[in-house]
């Protein structure tokens, strides 16, 4: 099984050792038992890696859809209350008959899986907990039929388990007592089956009868019963209260109702005082409840009879329900945890047994206290991420989403899809370096739970990911120490050398270069990974993950993650609709405009092949409030005018080389986030784009601004790029082969004459092994016929600008820099003066 703990020095993994994971739980909300087990999974994981992103979806509702559930649960209430022999039919026939439980498993999990597999793709998690069967078929079907590898685990929050709760293709099926193991094994012969303790929130744990009935208001010599139905009040409940309150007048009875309002109603039409009856309805605060009775009675032996448990309180079962609810009081009888009562007549003489002898109860106490195991469930979670011998069977690795696998049709061995970072470091301490040990040492710990990090491609007509099951960092971060002396160029020389071999096949995709020995202590670190993995977001989240940040760091992502929770974003620069068009029409104006463009003009830049993989990277720091207040005195957004920079910096760099054509515009490729460009979104393509003309030869600069911010703004309300994630969506349902032509046909100079971005980075200080980042540059990649891209990201006070260009262009790095700086003093000498500077 994959191991998200991640990396290995000396063959061993540290659970412990602060990793941060992305977990999924799957729940359902089908009554409150399934998502009570999912919040004390959440809790758990919470209290055992710290700063964790989780995620919770609910099967239902989420992956089936809002009718489907509320059918569902329909359907479900209905056969319980109305027709249990129907009900029992159903849960008897799959233990009878297993070709009837092997084919209702299938049709679930196909029918799970193919939703669920999206929702897996857009979160990335390295860690899947399901608590409710559907979720836990769809999950085994990945594994079998898509090469999911994410190590996968089911909670059955069922005392006992029947066939439509385990799965041999999940790593772990988890059982909350050692009675129901040999049942769940015959439910699924070959499964992998353990006892964890019950998965409940700290919330519900041993306390103080008598404070919980102060804090209640209960009475404090009362013989105080708890009656719990589950979310649904199945059942007879006013009987059950009727027969209680008959059986002793020393009886106080707690009924909680949940969400069944006509049962509250008819309890509270009794209109007893509450020194006999306290009618609740859903309430989050039913702990104090639990541990201030004498006796929790339940007819259904789910979530409420485990939190029972795990409060210490004994355990009463009466007129279960039928099929699940008749098997959990069978094997919780047999284990010790509850006693059972087949109807009222013989629950009043139960009662007044122990109201007489409260020490009858003392045995079903002890027997629940001892259930709950502290750290058994931290055991369980720790388990599934450690490595396996045998990694999981599958038949076949997990598919790229069609926007991944773009990149890897439109590559070749001259012109590769790799994108990444260069990074300057300041000294560690006074003119000393960072080292790669060090460095590897400070990475290791921050890279656990990074699962894009053990993402091995595989290419080939059935190509997709294998999760590696573990991960050497020392494979991956390597080192360039220069000549004592050594200056700019020599710097240059060793980042062009890493980005023109190749990454290695034989491995996850990314590599890392540590360059040093430069004067005082400054560092080069470099990272690049293949564009399969992710966009320059996904990519520039995946760095901050490996970066440290300092305390009360500003960027608000990294607040979720610590606090356990996800908070969507609207996606900004993404246009707002045209009035109330409906998304097809925005979609089709879109494509309109796209289809309108025709092919990118000539130019003499595109007009050779790139002829070898050699490359030149140079970065150049622009000061980002300079920017910022040039970009506001020109009436345009700072993104705009970047742009407009880096377009007079092209005009004067190709114009210098005889590059330019008069007249004709260069058009390029502008990416455009189509989801939050937050830096939690580390894996995956999840980019539009829109074609851009950027005016070329001499231009007053105002001007030239003017017409990339209209240009910019007439794409984006045109809805250019949600057409072109569209038209992308729809090519990746074709055959390999046909979505492969398509990529290779688009994705080159007939297009676009260049790539060019700009992407929002880290808003606070970075650090690396204890090196200060100073600045940050991305690097783009080229294609085919499109040998310069140009990317600038927003990291601190600088806009760090990287250039991207195949040798063979001629292009003096000198020439760059000056250029791309020169560009910037002649928009701010363009500024228009403030009013009050005019007025003076």
């Amino acid at each position: 099984m994959p191991n998200p703990s991640g990396f290995f020095e000396g063959g061993r993994a540290d659970p412990d050792g602060g990793a941060v994971r992305r977990v999924l739980t799957i729940s359902a909300n089908m009554g409150g038992g399934h998502n009570a087990t999912a919040a004390g999974l959440e809790e758990a994981v919470r209290g055992l890696w710290p700063g964790s992103e989780i995620r919770r979806l609910d099967t239902l509702d989420d992956l089936l859809g809002p009718p489907v559930g509320s059918l569902f649960r329909r359907i479900y209430v209905t056969s319980v209350e109305r027709a249990p022999s129907l009900y029992e039919f159903f849960y008897s026939a799959l233990w009878r008959h297993r070709w009837f439980a092997h084919a209702s498993k299938g049709f679930t999990g196909i029918w799970c899986g193919s939703r669920l597999a999206p929702h897996i793709d857009g979160f990335d998690p390295d860690l899947i907990l399901s608590t409710y069967p559907l979720a836990s078929s769809g999950l085994a079907w990945l594994r079998r039929h898509r090469g999911l590898s994410v190590p996968s685990a089911a909670w059955i929050s069922d005392f006992a388990p029947h066939p439509f709760w385990v799965y041999r293709d999940l790593d772990v099926n988890f059982v909350m007592h050692e009675v129901a193991e040999p049942h769940a094994r015959s439910a699924d012969p070959g499964s992998e089956v353990q006892v964890c303790a019950p998965p409940v929130v700290a919330a519900f744990s041993p306390g103080d009868r008598q404070d919980a009935r102060r804090r209640l208001g209960l009475s404090a010599d009362a013989f105080v019963v708890l009656v719990t139905a589950g979310a649904y009040a199945f059942g007879d409940v006013v009987a059950t209260v009727r027969a209680l309150l008959a059986a002793a007048p020393e009886v106080q009875v707690v009924a909680a109702c949940g969400h069944n309002g006509t049962t509250l109603a008819r309890l509270k039409s009794l209109r007893l005082p509450p020194e006999r009856l306290v009618p609740l309805g859903w309430t989050n605060g039913i702990e104090d409840y639990v541990r201030s009775a004498d006796l929790v009675l339940t007819n259904a032996g789910g979530a409420s009879a485990l939190e029972a448990l795990a409060c210490g309180r004994p355990l009463l079962m009466c007129r279960p329900i039928a099929a699940h609810g008749a098997a959990n009081a069978q094997l919780m009888v047999v284990s010790g945890l509850a006693d059972i009562c087949a109807d009222e007549e013989r629950l009043v003489d139960y009662i007044r047994t122990g109201v007489a002898d409260r020490e009858a109860f003392e045995v079903l106490e002890r027997n629940a206290s001892s259930h709950r195991q502290e750290g058994d469930l931290r055991s369980a979670l720790i388990g599934l991420t450690e490595p396996r011998a045998t990694p999981p069977a599958v038949d076949r690795p997990w598919p790229l989403r069609p926007a991944d696998a773009f990149f890897t049709h439109v590559e070749s061995a001259k012109v590769r899809q790799e994108i990444g970072a260069v990074l300057t470091l300041g000294p560690v301490a006074p003119g000393r370096a960072l080292d790669v040990q060090t460095l590897r040492r400070d990475l290791a710990p921050r890279a656990r739970g990074l699962a894009p990090l053990r993402r091995r491609l595989v290419r080939g007509p059935r190509g997709g990911w294998v999760m590696e099951e573990s991960l050497d960092i020392s494979r991956h971060v390597s080192e360039c120490v220069l000549a004592p002396g050594a200056g700019e160029c020599e710097v240059d020389g060793a980042v062009d050398r890493f980005w023109s071999v190749p990454l290695p096949e034989d491995r996850p995709g990314w590599q890392m270069l540590l360059v040093r020995g430069q004067a005082g202590g400054q560092a080069v670190l470099v990272m690049k990974m293949h564009h399969a993995l992710g966009d320059g977001i996904s990519a520039l989240g995946l760095l901050d993950r490996l970066l440290a940040a300092e305390a009360g760091d500003p960027l608000r992502e990294r607040g979720d993650a610590a606090n356990g929770t996800h908070t969507p974003h609207r996606t900004p620069g993404r246009a707002a609709p045209l009035g109330r068009a409906a998304p097809l029409g925005r979609a089709a104006l879109g494509l309109w405009s796209l289809a309108s463009r025709g092919m990118a003009p000539r130019h003499p830049l595109n007009r050779s092949a790139i002829s070898s993989s050699e490359r030149q990277f140079v970065p150049v720091a622009l000061p980002r409030d300079m920017l910022r207040l040039a970009a506001r005195s020109l009436h345009a957004q700072p993104h705009e005018l970047a742009l407009s920079v880096i377009a007079d910096a092209l005009s004067r760099l190709l114009e210098g080389r005889a590059l330019l054509t008069e007249g004709t515009p260069l058009r390029v490729m502008v990416p455009v986030a189509m989801r939050a460009p937050r830096l939690d979104r580390i894996f995956g393509n999840w980019t539009g784009s829109l074609a851009l003309d950027l005016p070329m030869g001499w231009m007053e600069p105002g001007r030239r601004v003017a017409e990339i911010r209209n240009g910019l703004r007439r794409q984006m309300e045109r809805g250019e790029p949600a057409a072109a994630q569209l038209v992308m969506q729809i090519a990746g349902r074709l055959p390999a082969a046909a979505h492969a032509g398509f990529a290779r046909l688009v994705y080159n100079r007939r297009f676009f004459n260049s790539i060019v971005t700009y992407m929002p980075g880290a808003r606070g200080p970075r650090s690396c092994g204890g090196a200060p980042v100073t600045a940050m540059y991305p690097v783009l990649p080229l294609t085919e016929g499109v040998p310069i891209t140009v990317g600038a990201v927003v990291a601190g006070d600088t806009v760090g600008v990287g250039v991207l260009s195949d040798p063979a262009l001629g292009l003096d790095r000198a020439q760059i820099k000056a250029a791309l700086r020169d560009a910037l003093e002649d928009a701010l000498a363009a500024m228009q003066p403030a009013p009050d500077s005019a007025a003076s």
